[in-house]
């Protein structure tokens, strides 16, 4: 195997970047990504199943100030990247997390057939004949407005200290619904044709064909937004009870799911 440091990725010159990445979940429609924008999406092998995805990757989004964002199952990690030299890797490091590694060590082990591959580690030396994480990734430039993996798109993950009134329940879900709708609406402008994963809470699920509210054993990360079950209950009512109203329209998926969670934020006022 073809080994190489990260190192690549990162030096904004280096130009076999827009040859290793110039794809995306629907290559005919996208930009050469820009290195200093990239988000990295995992790009399922159909031959085999992928099982050293173990954390589930969805996407992880680096950003050209030191941080970055990792999306997986049921993990939504936020941290910062630097580039060591002298253990010729990324280091990730996750902020403060009782769950979170002290740090994630990441390398480009690239496949033959200019296929992109990062491994990640959590102890170094590394072995790289065995990493604990390996995917295959392509990178995607963010050409829309709004950005999805911002930590600002994320406060209404913040379990609160003391109970909230209606009010502030009321602002914490509708905080939720603007990250979906930033959500849709990146995938639609950069082509992403099936936007998801399971890195955020999911009280109401977008089907092909038809939307509906997640069951109560569905709903353990959406509780723990809220003070207590009985608040994020509350919210989940709130959601709900919009959905009742709501008369989808839209010439796909994306669109339908746009334009469901803007009538949502309409009937949530």
């Amino acid at each position: 195997m073809n080994t190489k440091t990260v190192k690549g990725y990162f030096l904004w010159s280096i130009p076999f970047l827009f040859i290793a990445c110039n794809s995306g979940p629907k290559p005919e429609s996208f930009l050469p990504p820009d290195p200093k924008n990239c988000e990295w999406y995992v790009k399922q092998d159909k031959q085999k199943d992928d099982v050293a995805n173990k954390l589930g990757m969805y996407a992880l989004r680096f950003y050209p100030n030191g941080n970055y964002v990792l999306c997986a199952e049921l993990l939504f990690e936020q941290g910062s990247w630097v580039f060591d030299n002298e253990k010729k890797l990324l280091v990730l490091k996750p902020a403060a997390s009782p769950d979170a590694p002290k740090e994630r060590y990441l390398i480009d082990q690239s496949e033959p057939g200019n296929k992109t591959q990062f491994s990640f580690y959590s102890t170094f030396p590394v072995d790289k004949a065995n990493p604990e994480e390996r995917v295959n990734v392509q990178a995607v430039t963010n050409v829309a407005n709004v950005d999805p993996f911002a930590a600002t798109m994320h406060a209404w993950r913040k379990k609160p200290t003391q109970q909230e009134t209606p009010a502030q329940i009321k602002q914490r879900t509708r905080a939720y619904l603007q990250f979906l709708l930033a959500l849709y609406q990146h995938a639609k402008e950069n082509n992403i044709e099936n936007p998801g994963g399971n890195w955020y809470p999911q009280p109401i699920k977008f089907y092909g064909n038809k939307v509906s509210m997640a069951y109560a054993n569905e709903l353990i990360d959406w509780n723990n937004c809220f003070y207590n079950e009985a608040q994020a209950v509350e919210g989940y009512k709130l959601i709900s009870g919009g959905l009742m109203r709501v008369k989808i329209t839209g010439e796909n998926d994306v669109e339908r799911n746009i334009n469901c969670v803007e009538q949502l934020l309409t009937s949530i006022n």
